[in-house]
């Protein structure tokens, strides 16, 4: 009788040492792909159990979830802790305990063995998500470097384009003031718009790619916004977006660098463009709060994901194909606001869009 259990023993842990075995193995053959290592792991768990064909298992991590959930029944679990953080669970269950008969239905070794799995599937995320940084992080380098070189031909792209555009403006102008025809007058409009555009891109150039100084006065922000937008409206109208102005009575007075605020303006109005491929409204509105003032720019866009509201304001994070985004255009609407003294916040729901609110101090006296 003793032998015989201490020969079932034996087999329980040769099974749990396969077990682990097998785990390791799943690891080794699927080391930079997470999803697919978990659902192998959730495959191979059942045989390291005394009833492998009937366990079942669920593995939860963060908002993922992987084999089979079971409601009703016996189970034991584990959690997933990674870097201290608990962001998941491992369970293993049996939908029906008369498989045991008279015996246990778990062991206690089982539950040793399931947290020893699930330390082993810990340090296994913990060790994908630094390549995963690691990753990122040599990306950010690389457009750092590209940063540094676009630094270096700025002043002659500047140079060499402000001079034509200035000539272009010029002329455009002078032409429209002696044009008489409604239609060329229109057409002469259209080529001011463009220059007047081109001479904005060498503005972004030069405020990436080096410190510009910052030059503050107090201005109309009611102004200012409808300014900032009038650049961009051509192309707003190509894309069927519409903008709906809802600007205080009392236009707010705000202590501005003009130059940065139209970047702000027109990096939230390009976003906002992107999550409308369709068309859509774009709403611009202005407010007295207390002794300041608050612009809120909203979208009828595709909205943010959750999991990426807390990082848009990072420096390169994008959702954007690689080679169609720096992930600068927040990061820079972020630093211009805060050297403002003001603050920016967002908030979004998927699929019904997204507004971000500019909060502005009372101008110095």
């Amino acid at each position: 009788m003793e032998a015989r259990i201490n020969q079932k023993k034996l087999a329980e842990r040769v099974k749990e040492l396969s077990c682990l075995y097998a785990i390791a193995r799943v690891a080794q053959a699927h080391d930079e792909q997470l999803p697919t290592f978990l659902e192998r792991v959730v495959e191979v768990i059942p045989q390291g159990w005394q009833f492998p064909e009937s366990a079942l298992v669920h593995l939860q991590l963060d908002d993922q979830e992987f084999g089979t959930v079971v409601t009703d029944g016996h189970a034991m679990l584990a959690s997933l802790v990674v870097e201290q953080h608990v962001r998941g669970t491992i369970t293993v269950a049996y939908p029906d305990a008369r498989i045991a008969a008279d015996e246990p239905l778990f062991l206690e070794e089982e539950q040793q063995l399931l947290d020893k799995i699930a330390v082993d599937i810990s340090l296994f995320i913990d060790r994908q998500e630094r390549r995963e940084q690691q990753a990122l992080l040599e990306t950010r380098m690389r457009s750092n470097d590209r940063l540094t070189i676009l630094a270096e031909i700025t002043a002659g792209i500047a140079h060499e384009l402000n001079t034509p555009l200035g000539n272009v403006l010029g002329f455009a102008e002078l032409l429209k003031k002696e044009e008489v025809d409604r239609e060329r007058r229109s057409d002469l409009q259209r080529i001011i718009d463009s220059a007047l555009i081109g001479r904005e891109i060498v503005k972004k150039l030069m405020y990436f790619s080096c410190e510009m100084p910052a030059h503050f006065q107090l201005a109309d922000a009611n102004k200012a916004l409808r300014d900032s937008a009038h650049l961009l409206a051509h192309r707003l109208d190509q894309q069927q977006i519409s903008i709906v102005w809802r600007l205080s009575d009392s236009p707010p007075m705000l202590r501005l660098d003009q130059v940065q605020f139209a970047q702000v303006v027109s990096n939230l109005l390009l976003n906002a463009a992107a999550a409308m491929p369709e068309g859509g409204t774009i709403s611009i509105s202005t407010d007295h709060v207390g002794n300041g003032a608050t612009i809120t720019i909203t979208d009828t866009g595709t909205g943010i994901h959750p999991d990426h509201l807390k990082k848009i304001f990072q420096p390169f994070f994008t959702t954007k194909p690689t080679g169609e985004g720096t992930g600068l255009g927040l990061a820079v609407v972020h630093g211009i606001i805060k050297g403002h003294g003001g603050n920016v916040s967002v908030s979004s729901i998927v699929g019904e869009g997204t507004m971000f609110t500019l909060s502005f101090p009372a101008p110095n006296p």
